[in-house]
């Protein structure tokens, strides 16, 4: 298991430029993580790779997730539209429609308020991330169902993204969601 790094910074240029000169040192980015904290959010970003070998066969995921205090109960998932989620949505599984042709094309999209996600969602910076890395999970939930539960927002890819100009722009759109989600953030500890 690699190090975790904190970064810290009033800017998110000036929070990036110290990411990407970390990045830039790492011989092998199979495992990475980092706190990057700004503006009195902390968001955890981990880089995981598996090349596989044999016959094992490898994997790739990029994550970034930030817990979310003071939250109203407000939740959301997305994931992208294929096959599989078709057919489970021929077999019930809801699917919020947001208005928006791109996105409702895009995602499968539950939530408990459409109108509350359609405003975060159209926002132009989150929804161009979004439209260009269309195969993602992106969820605000509970981590369980026991009453007092932490809230995270969490993106998810199954690519181990490893330029910094990209992971730039997903940190941006969840700074931006924090900043909705939770305009009165603290840091923790």
């Amino acid at each position: 298991m690699s190090t975790s790094r904190t970064y810290s910074a009033t800017t998110e240029n000036a929070l990036w430029q110290q990411v990407a000169a970390d990045l830039a040192q790492e011989e092998n980015l199979y495992e990475y993580r980092a706190e990057l904290r700004q503006g009195g959010y902390s968001i955890q970003f981990e880089l995981d790779i598996d090349l596989g070998g044999g016959f094992e066969g490898g994997y790739e995921l990029t994550t970034f997730r930030a817990a979310v205090s003071n939250h109203p109960g407000f939740h959301f998932a997305l994931h992208e539209q294929d096959w599989v989620h078709e057919v489970g949505k021929l077999l019930g599984l809801t699917d919020v429609e947001l208005g928006d042709p791109e996105l409702d094309a895009a995602f499968i999209i539950t939530t408990n308020d459409a109108g509350v996600l359609r405003t975060l969602l159209t926002e132009p910076s989150v929804r161009a991330t979004l439209l260009k890395y269309q195969e993602l999970r992106l969820s605000l939930a509970p981590t369980s169902h026991e009453p007092g539960a932490e809230v995270m927002l969490v993106f998810t890819k199954e690519e181990g993204i490893t330029d910094p100009a990209q992971l730039q722009e997903i940190y941006h759109m969840l700074y931006v969601l924090l900043q909705h989600l939770a305009p009165q953030a603290a840091l923790v500890g």
